[in-house]
Protein backbone atom coordinates (compact mmCIF):
# COMPACT_ATOMS: atom_id res chain seq x y z
CA UNK A 1 0.00 0.00 0.00
CA UNK A 2 1.35 3.32 -0.74
CA UNK A 3 2.09 5.91 1.38
CA UNK A 4 3.07 8.83 -0.92
CA UNK A 5 1.66 11.94 0.04
CA UNK A 6 -0.43 14.41 -1.98
CA UNK A 7 1.35 16.77 -3.82
CA UNK A 8 0.76 20.29 -2.97
CA UNK A 9 1.21 23.21 -4.96
CA UNK A 10 2.09 26.60 -3.38
CA UNK A 11 1.06 29.97 -4.82
CA UNK A 12 2.10 33.19 -4.06
CA UNK A 13 -0.59 36.20 -2.77
CA UNK A 14 -0.96 39.25 -1.85
CA UNK A 15 -1.25 37.66 1.66
CA UNK A 16 1.39 35.26 1.82
CA UNK A 17 2.09 31.53 0.30
CA UNK A 18 -1.02 29.67 -0.33
CA UNK A 19 -0.70 26.02 -0.16
CA UNK A 20 -3.11 23.73 -2.58
CA UNK A 21 -3.06 20.15 -3.30
CA UNK A 22 -3.23 19.51 -6.89
CA UNK A 23 -6.81 18.73 -7.93
CA UNK A 24 -8.27 22.48 -8.35
CA UNK A 25 -9.31 24.48 -10.58
CA UNK A 26 -6.74 26.96 -11.64
CA UNK A 27 -10.39 29.08 -13.26
CA UNK A 28 -11.39 28.96 -9.55
CA UNK A 29 -8.15 29.95 -8.89
CA UNK A 30 -8.20 32.99 -10.40
CA UNK A 31 -11.29 33.89 -8.82
CA UNK A 32 -10.25 33.44 -5.65
CA UNK A 33 -6.98 36.09 -5.85
CA UNK A 34 -9.04 38.40 -7.47
CA UNK A 35 -11.77 38.36 -4.57
CA UNK A 36 -8.16 38.34 -2.20
CA UNK A 37 -7.50 41.58 -4.02
CA UNK A 38 -10.57 43.11 -3.31
CA UNK A 39 -11.02 41.81 0.48
CA UNK A 40 -7.08 43.85 0.64
CA UNK A 41 -8.19 46.59 -0.84
CA UNK A 42 -11.31 46.95 1.74
CA UNK A 43 -9.65 45.69 4.79
CA UNK A 44 -7.10 48.69 4.08
CA UNK A 45 -9.73 51.26 3.96
CA UNK A 46 -10.86 50.37 6.83
CA UNK A 47 -10.45 50.65 11.51
CA UNK A 48 -13.31 47.70 11.24
CA UNK A 49 -10.43 45.10 10.38
CA UNK A 50 -7.11 43.91 9.91
CA UNK A 51 -4.20 40.97 8.82
CA UNK A 52 -2.78 39.42 11.58
CA UNK A 53 -0.26 36.80 11.13
CA UNK A 54 -0.81 33.23 13.17
CA UNK A 55 2.35 30.38 12.03
CA UNK A 56 2.43 30.56 8.32
CA UNK A 57 -1.30 31.98 7.49
CA UNK A 58 -3.09 34.73 7.49
CA UNK A 59 -5.90 35.97 10.23
CA UNK A 60 -8.80 38.47 9.43
CA UNK A 61 -9.34 39.73 12.70
CA UNK A 62 -12.45 42.25 13.49
CA UNK A 63 -11.29 45.49 15.93
CA UNK A 64 -15.31 46.65 16.55
CA UNK A 65 -17.08 45.95 19.55
CA UNK A 66 -18.60 43.11 20.68
CA UNK A 67 -17.19 39.05 20.28
CA UNK A 68 -14.18 38.93 18.22
CA UNK A 69 -14.45 37.79 14.85
CA UNK A 70 -11.55 35.57 13.35
CA UNK A 71 -11.63 34.42 9.57
CA UNK A 72 -8.67 32.00 8.25
CA UNK A 73 -8.73 33.25 4.56
CA UNK A 74 -6.37 30.52 3.54
CA UNK A 75 -8.29 27.32 4.93
CA UNK A 76 -11.75 29.04 3.85
CA UNK A 77 -9.92 29.17 -0.27
CA UNK A 78 -8.34 25.30 0.81
CA UNK A 79 -11.94 23.93 1.84
CA UNK A 80 -13.66 25.74 -1.17
CA UNK A 81 -10.71 24.58 -3.90
CA UNK A 82 -9.61 21.39 -2.80
CA UNK A 83 -12.91 19.61 -0.52
CA UNK A 84 -15.77 21.89 -1.92
CA UNK A 85 -16.62 22.57 1.24
CA UNK A 86 -19.27 25.32 1.10
CA UNK A 87 -18.22 26.88 4.69
CA UNK A 88 -15.92 29.47 5.54
CA UNK A 89 -13.38 28.89 8.75
CA UNK A 90 -14.98 31.38 11.42
CA UNK A 91 -14.53 32.08 14.84
CA UNK A 92 -16.26 34.37 17.38
CA UNK A 93 -14.34 34.29 20.73
CA UNK A 94 -11.72 31.46 19.54
CA UNK A 95 -14.73 29.32 18.93
CA UNK A 96 -15.73 27.96 15.66
CA UNK A 97 -19.34 28.99 13.95
CA UNK A 98 -20.89 27.77 11.04
CA UNK A 99 -21.22 30.51 8.56
CA UNK A 100 -22.07 28.72 4.51
CA UNK A 101 -21.73 30.39 1.28
CA UNK A 102 -24.66 32.18 -0.07
CA UNK A 103 -26.50 28.99 -1.29
CA UNK A 104 -27.80 30.91 -4.37
CA UNK A 105 -23.77 31.43 -5.61
CA UNK A 106 -22.45 28.26 -4.89
CA UNK A 107 -19.69 28.60 -7.48
CA UNK A 108 -18.66 31.90 -5.60
CA UNK A 109 -15.09 32.30 -4.69
CA UNK A 110 -14.86 31.86 -1.08
CA UNK A 111 -13.02 35.54 -1.31
CA UNK A 112 -16.18 36.80 -2.43
CA UNK A 113 -18.15 35.79 0.73
CA UNK A 114 -15.83 36.48 3.03
CA UNK A 115 -15.65 40.34 1.37
CA UNK A 116 -19.45 40.06 2.11
CA UNK A 117 -18.67 39.28 6.07
CA UNK A 118 -16.41 42.39 5.83
CA UNK A 119 -18.53 44.46 4.72
CA UNK A 120 -21.42 43.85 7.23
CA UNK A 121 -18.41 44.53 9.90
CA UNK A 122 -18.43 47.53 8.05
CA UNK A 123 -22.25 48.41 8.27
CA UNK A 124 -22.20 47.43 11.91
CA UNK A 125 -23.45 44.25 11.37
CA UNK A 126 -27.35 44.87 10.83
CA UNK A 127 -29.01 42.49 11.87
CA UNK A 128 -31.55 42.09 9.31
CA UNK A 129 -28.27 40.94 6.80
CA UNK A 130 -26.23 38.52 9.41
CA UNK A 131 -25.93 35.09 9.70
CA UNK A 132 -28.02 33.85 12.19
CA UNK A 133 -24.70 32.47 13.50
CA UNK A 134 -23.08 36.01 14.36
CA UNK A 135 -26.27 36.83 16.01
CA UNK A 136 -24.65 37.69 18.90
CA UNK A 137 -22.73 40.42 17.01
CA UNK A 138 -24.47 41.55 15.81
CA UNK A 139 -26.47 42.17 18.85
CA UNK A 140 -23.23 43.89 20.49
CA UNK A 141 -21.72 45.99 18.32
CA UNK A 142 -22.43 49.36 18.95
CA UNK A 143 -19.76 51.08 16.88
CA UNK A 144 -21.01 52.08 13.82
CA UNK A 145 -18.19 53.38 12.35
CA UNK A 146 -19.48 54.48 8.50
CA UNK A 147 -22.64 56.19 7.68
CA UNK A 148 -25.00 54.20 5.03
CA UNK A 149 -25.37 57.26 2.57
CA UNK A 150 -27.36 56.17 -0.72
CA UNK A 151 -27.22 59.91 -2.07
CA UNK A 152 -24.24 61.76 -3.50
CA UNK A 153 -23.16 64.25 -0.80
CA UNK A 154 -21.21 67.82 -1.02
CA UNK A 155 -17.87 66.27 -0.37
CA UNK A 156 -18.07 63.96 -3.80
CA UNK A 157 -19.37 66.80 -5.93
CA UNK A 158 -16.42 68.48 -5.21
CA UNK A 159 -14.32 65.63 -5.84
CA UNK A 160 -16.21 65.33 -9.04
CA UNK A 161 -15.44 68.72 -10.03
CA UNK A 162 -11.56 67.71 -9.38
CA UNK A 163 -11.87 65.21 -11.69
CA UNK A 164 -13.03 67.05 -14.56
CA UNK A 165 -10.67 70.24 -13.72
CA UNK A 166 -7.67 67.06 -14.33
CA UNK A 167 -9.29 65.97 -17.61
CA UNK A 168 -9.47 69.34 -18.71
CA UNK A 169 -5.56 70.04 -18.21
CA UNK A 170 -5.04 66.56 -19.70
CA UNK A 171 -4.58 64.67 -16.84
CA UNK A 172 -6.62 61.84 -17.70
CA UNK A 173 -5.18 58.98 -15.85
CA UNK A 174 -5.59 61.03 -12.67
CA UNK A 175 -8.93 61.85 -13.45
CA UNK A 176 -9.69 57.92 -13.61
CA UNK A 177 -7.89 57.20 -11.02
CA UNK A 178 -10.02 60.16 -8.84
CA UNK A 179 -13.33 58.02 -9.80
CA UNK A 180 -12.24 54.75 -9.28
CA UNK A 181 -11.41 55.80 -5.44
CA UNK A 182 -14.90 57.14 -5.11
CA UNK A 183 -16.22 54.05 -6.64
CA UNK A 184 -14.29 52.19 -3.70
CA UNK A 185 -15.37 54.73 -0.64
CA UNK A 186 -19.05 54.04 -2.00
CA UNK A 187 -18.81 50.31 -2.18
CA UNK A 188 -16.57 50.01 1.00
CA UNK A 189 -17.81 52.71 3.46
CA UNK A 190 -21.35 53.63 2.30
CA UNK A 191 -21.96 49.78 1.49
CA UNK A 192 -23.26 50.88 -2.09
CA UNK A 193 -24.45 47.70 -4.00
CA UNK A 194 -21.64 46.81 -7.00
CA UNK A 195 -24.24 47.98 -9.75
CA UNK A 196 -25.49 51.55 -8.51
CA UNK A 197 -22.06 52.15 -8.32
CA UNK A 198 -21.65 51.21 -11.89
CA UNK A 199 -24.68 53.64 -12.34
CA UNK A 200 -23.40 56.49 -10.97
CA UNK A 201 -20.43 56.00 -13.07
CA UNK A 202 -21.74 55.27 -16.17
CA UNK A 203 -22.18 59.14 -16.78
CA UNK A 204 -19.04 60.07 -15.77
CA UNK A 205 -17.19 57.83 -17.55
CA UNK A 206 -18.85 59.49 -21.06
CA UNK A 207 -16.06 62.21 -20.18
CA UNK A 208 -13.43 59.85 -21.10
CA UNK A 209 -12.95 57.88 -24.69
CA UNK A 210 -12.66 54.11 -24.72
CA UNK A 211 -9.05 54.00 -25.18
CA UNK A 212 -8.25 56.19 -21.93
CA UNK A 213 -10.61 53.70 -20.27
CA UNK A 214 -8.94 51.25 -21.49
CA UNK A 215 -5.63 52.69 -20.98
CA UNK A 216 -5.96 53.50 -17.32
CA UNK A 217 -7.39 49.87 -16.49
CA UNK A 218 -4.50 48.48 -18.32
CA UNK A 219 -2.28 49.87 -14.59
CA UNK A 220 -4.81 50.72 -12.66
CA UNK A 221 -4.27 52.41 -9.33
CA UNK A 222 -6.39 49.64 -7.23
CA UNK A 223 -6.44 45.84 -8.37
CA UNK A 224 -10.61 46.45 -7.59
CA UNK A 225 -10.67 49.26 -10.29
CA UNK A 226 -11.69 46.73 -12.66
CA UNK A 227 -15.34 45.74 -10.60
CA UNK A 228 -16.25 49.19 -11.20
CA UNK A 229 -14.68 50.81 -14.10
CA UNK A 230 -15.88 49.12 -17.25
CA UNK A 231 -15.39 49.65 -21.27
Amino acid sequence: MSNAQPYVERIDTSLGELELDDYFSPQELKAELRGMELLCSIVNATPVWSVKYGSDRPFLISNDDGPSIVIDIFQSIQRRLNDDDPHLTVYMDKSPICVLRDPKGIQTPSTDSIVSLVLLGVAGWPIHATPGTLAQKAHQTTNKVYEDCSELLPSDYDELQTMMEMNELGLVNEAISTLAEMARRWYVCRCWDLEKVKDTLEPLLQNFTQQEIEKYLSEPSDASDALFITV
